[in-house]
């Protein structure tokens, strides 16, 4: 027997010294042949003028009337598209079915139970209560993970929304400016037959018109993929292909947000943050209940924060201690990784509640900022509104030609994109407060209560 080990320790070495016929095939730092050969060589041209070529060669697609239809849009108030998103958090599920099933066993081996003896009875006693400990730990982290997930999958849908609703009132505006500009241009090209001279020469409004084109396709296109990211967020199926239409029913202010627009009330806000957000709850329900029995549970969500965290020293190199430890439930340095994971666990909450604090009072702080950029992009819409109304005036008199009006409507219609980009803007920042206190969930009805 020895011989024979000897023997296969001999090949192994003259394999490993010979080449790699014991390397691993996924291996690449070893070197099993002569390697891929390499790819020809070129000289560098003009990868920019290659590409323009290729653009020039792509022919416009069919249009697609499936738009059209009666039932392309479908309207979808605020609160529905939160709270389907935040029923349909794929993580949030799996936690709150698993958290089910601890339910579930834990209830079914309590009903199954019989009467045993005083002495079993009192052994199968405590561990049926070390059981129930940690079911009821392992259960808490289920439950505070489902709602994290549950918060930041809202947050994501209704910001979506929100820029959903700014890409199409821009649609709105570009549509008017390609009508406004298409005027304007003819305008031009009758003045040129005429000979009259021109402000600007003709290839000025022509190139204005194909960036409106080229800005309205683009902004189709992220219609699209909005309407695609918010249609499955929301567990609806993908096809058929419909879009979905922001409620024009709904203001995008609602009543119980206006006294955010006023007083945004700073602290208050932080403390209502520190109080409701489930990853906060999570950790801090961890380190209440951390001890001999809940350390496995605590181990494992330890790691999920950071694998590295839950490294521990060897244990006891005599087996016969390690098994005699085991059955006697006595291991060596419990204590001392109980105290470091705790202290692991509560530098952790302590980090996490400075950033919430952070994320919250950034958000105050742009809803307050974006209350005055709505003003102002207003103040500026309203005044360029006062301009046409004036050019209209002259040019009834005669004293202004058409040319000037057009580009006065051009800029008014720049300007109210302004309005809606600031006021989604706003929006968005209220989003970013609530999903930042955690209380995205609450106001669709889950809440810290173990039935759904």
């Amino acid at each position: 027997m020895g011989r024979l080990t000897l023997l296969l320790m001999m090949g192994a070495f003259l394999a490993a010294t010979a080449g790699c016929s014991l390397c691993h095939p996924c291996r690449h730092s070893c070197a099993c042949g002569p390697g891929e050969p390499l790819p020809p060589a070129v000289e560098r041209v003009s990868q920019e003028q290659a590409i323009q070529e290729l653009a020039a060669s792509v022919q416009p697609p069919p249009v697609l009337d499936e738009l059209l239809l009666v039932d392309a849009y479908r309207a979808l108030p605020p609160l529905l598209c939160q709270c389907l998103a935040a029923k349909h958090a794929p993580l949030a599920d799996g936690f709150d079915n698993q958290r089910r099933q601890l339910e579930n066993s834990s209830s079914g081996r309590r009903a199954s139970k019989e009467c045993p003896g005083l002495r079993g009875g009192l052994a199968q006693g405590g561990k049926a209560q070390k059981q129930q400990k940690q079911r009821e730990f392992q259960e808490a982290i289920l439950l505070y993970s489902a709602l994290e997930s549950r918060d930041q999958a809202a947050g994501a849908a209704l910001e979506w929304y929100y820029q959903l609703a700014a890409a199409e009132a821009k649609a709105d505006l570009l549509t008017i400016s390609l009508e406004s500009s298409s005027k304007t241009l003819q305008r031009i090209e009758e003045m040129k037959k005429l000979g009259i001279p021109l402000p600007l020469p003709i290839e000025e409004y022509q190139r204005q018109i194909a960036e409106l084109q080229l800005q309205r396709a683009q902004n189709q296109l992220m219609i699209e993929q909005l309407n695609r990211k918010l249609r499955l967020a929301l567990g609806y199926d993908l096809t058929p292909a419909w879009r979905i239409w922001p409620d024009p029913g709904m203001p995008l202010g609602t009543p119980s947000e206006m006294p955010l627009l006023f007083v945004p009330g700073v602290e208050a806000a932080v403390q209502l943050g520190l109080q409701q957000r489930p990853q906060l709850l999570l950790l801090r329900n961890t380190i209440a209940n951390l001890d001999r029995d809940t350390l496995g549970s605590a181990r494992t969500l330890l790691q999920t924060i950071n694998p590295l965290l839950t490294l521990s020293r060897p244990g006891p190199s005599c087996q016969l201690l390690a098994i005699l430890g085991k059955l006697l439930h006595i291991q060596p340095g419990q204590e001392e990784e109980l105290e470091r994971i705790r202290a692991q666990l509560c530098d952790y909450l302590q980090e996490r509640e400075r950033t919430t604090e952070a994320e919250i009072r950034a958000a105050v702080y742009e809803i307050g900022a974006r209350r005055e950029t709505i003003l102002r992009a207003r103040r500026a819409a309203d005044s360029w509104q006062e301009r046409i109304r004036d050019l209209e005036k002259r040019q009834a008199e005669g004293l202004q030609g058409a040319l000037s009006l057009a580009s006065a409507y051009l800029e008014w219609y720049k300007a109210r994109g302004e309005v809606i980009k600031e006021f989604v803007s706003w929006k968005i920042a209220i989003v970013k407060l609530k999903q930042a206190q955690g209380i995205l969930p609450a106001e669709c009805g889950y809440a810290e209560c173990k039935e759904n």
